[in-house]
């Protein structure tokens, strides 16, 4: 059977895993809006393969789905939990909603819920990365009813009715996405199945397209090389430079995601001669999907190995590129059959392991809601006492002033001086938690903490102080666990702080490197 080749295909689909795994990793700082251009990919590719067939039969489609994109994850999120395992020094308290999650395939409703941030740089589980496949296994569920009744509309009626449906639903769930981030939902938008779908929507409005019509492109081949080379480097130069936190977040997620429709359309040429080079993009292609997989969990791990962070990316690579290797070889026998046995019985065996690790692992859901209730308790001390603080400030600053001034040094004086001393402190969920304690010892206290705060988070809310003039002499920091915050981002803190009397206070543990 002549079967065809698309070379360039193939160069996308490498293209965009590498750009994803060097986001993971901390390089590419964009890189994360490769995944658009993925989901049009998995768009576009079920609608085609679905026209190839002679008959639709929803049986098929759902075990082809089953051993494509289900029995993988399976392996890697049970292995995941094996080799974890095996580190007693790994706190993975979420273990047990999440995976679950994971396995439901509701894990971007379940990390909105858990309020975790995809944007923060530190590594909370292996399994962040999942939201990507908690949406396509949702796309996949509902796929064969939505190409059915699109594909019969086309037939009996008109082809251009399914493209004109699957454009409007792609325009307002990118309209709905751009309202989320501007009501500065930003997680809920980038977590979201419907906010997100604007992608697979024109994904799946390419593929029919392609079926009903044909690729809209320029077909002189130099012209043609030069416009498909041009759309690489205008995505590389994206996944470069736009931050989640930049003011083209939004535009780049659309522009992304119609580079990728374009990608595609330029990628639709039969290459009959095959060299080595195509060989090997060719055989890394077909590992795109376990790589994503694998990364994840092989970052989490080495989050907590203290070498150089070039050693370090380094091994990440190779090892998530073995690993993954591995994983597709021992799922497809067709060659090297005794290796894949091999290398199946380990997978097997490991998943077992990591299968029982799951079923008794202690469920601290309970306990994280309790957590997250005197949270919330705190939360509402804490703008209580704000709002106490600045009226006692304004009524007592100048009373206090001249109390300063005639103080004696001894002892009494001091542990009252210390009771109304005006403190300002900022910190993360630790600052919440201990809140009440911090009142109790500093009742004249400012203090504004909230979960996951970063060290550069904390940039603003010093700036924040300063405009309102709250940011008095002494302040108290308790920031510094999560994520990582080098020498100079500390440097840049402190100076914003400037001459005040700072005592920073940080979380410490032997085994998290990370941590200071």
């Amino acid at each position: 059977m002549n079967t065809k080749y698309y070379k360039r295909l193939e160069l996308v689909r490498v293209f965009l895993c590498i750009a994803i795994l060097l986001y993971h990793i901390g390089i590419l700082k964009g890189g994360y809006l490769a995944v658009c251009s993925f989901f049009v990919l998995s768009g576009y590719l079920g609608v085609t393969s679905s026209f190839n067939k002679d008959k639709f039969s929803f049986k098929k489609y759902y075990i082809s789905r089953l051993k494509k994109i289900y029995i993988p994850l399976l392996i890697v999120v049970f292995s995941s939990i094996a080799i974890i395992s095996l580190f007693p020094n790994i706190y993975w308290l979420n273990l047990k909603p999440e995976t679950n999650s994971v396995l439901l395939g509701y894990n971007n409703f379940w990390q909105l819920n858990a309020n975790l941030d995809y944007f923060v740089r530190h590594v909370a589980s292996p399994f962040m990365h999942l939201w990507y496949i908690a949406i396509l296994v949702q796309f996949e569920l509902v796929f064969p009813l939505i190409f059915i009744a699109l594909r019969k509309i086309g037939k009996k009626i008109s082809k251009i009715i399914p493209c004109i449906i699957l454009l409007g639903l792609g325009i307002i769930s990118y309209l709905v996405f751009l309202k989320t981030v501007k009501d500065g939902n930003l997680m809920s938008a980038y977590y979201g199945t419907f906010t997100r779908s604007f992608s697979l929507l024109f994904g799946l409005l390419l593929g029919f397209v392609h079926v009903y019509y044909k690729p809209i492109i320029i077909e002189k081949r130099k012209l043609n090389e030069i416009i498909f080379g041009s759309y690489i480097l205008i995505l590389f130069i994206i996944f470069l430079f736009v931050t989640p936190n930049s003011s083209f977040f939004t535009v780049s997620m659309l522009l992304t995601t119609l580079i990728g429709m374009r990608l595609i359309d330029y990628s639709m040429i039969d290459n009959k001669k095959i060299n080595s080079l195509d060989k090997k993009i060719s055989s890394l292609s077909k590992v795109s999907y376990e790589i994503y997989l694998v990364q994840y969990p092989v970052i989490f791990l080495f989050q907590n190995v203290n070498i150089s962070f070039r050693i370090k990316v380094f091994l990440i690579i190779i090892i998530t590129v073995v690993i993954s290797y591995f994983i597709h070889i021992a799922l497809n026998m067709k060659k090297k059959r005794l290796i894949s046995m091999v290398l199946c019985l380990v997978l097997v065996l490991t998943s077992i392991f990591g299968c029982f690790k799951y079923v008794t692992a202690k469920d601290h859901t309970k306990e994280m809601k309790q957590l997250e209730k005197d949270l919330d308790k705190n939360r509402e001390l804490i703008e209580q006492k704000q709002k106490e603080y600045l009226e006692k400030q304004k009524n007592e600053q100048d009373e206090w002033q001249s109390y300063l001034n005639d103080l004696d040094n001894d002892e009494e004086h001091i542990k009252e001086v210390v009771k109304n001393l005006h403190i300002v402190g900022i910190g993360d969920s630790i600052m919440e938690l201990m809140v009440k304690n911090l009142y109790n010892v500093f009742p004249n206290g400012y203090f504004d903490g909230k979960t996951n705060r970063t060290e550069r988070a904390s940039y603003d809310v010093i700036d924040e102080l300063k405009d309102k003039k709250i940011l008095g002499d002494v302040v108290l920091l308790i920031v510094g666990t999560n994520g990582e915050c080098l020498g100079k981002c500390k440097d840049k803190l402190m100076e914003k702080l400037g001459d005040r009397k700072v005592f920073w206070v940080n979380a410490t543990n032997p085994d998290y490197q990370t941590f200071n």
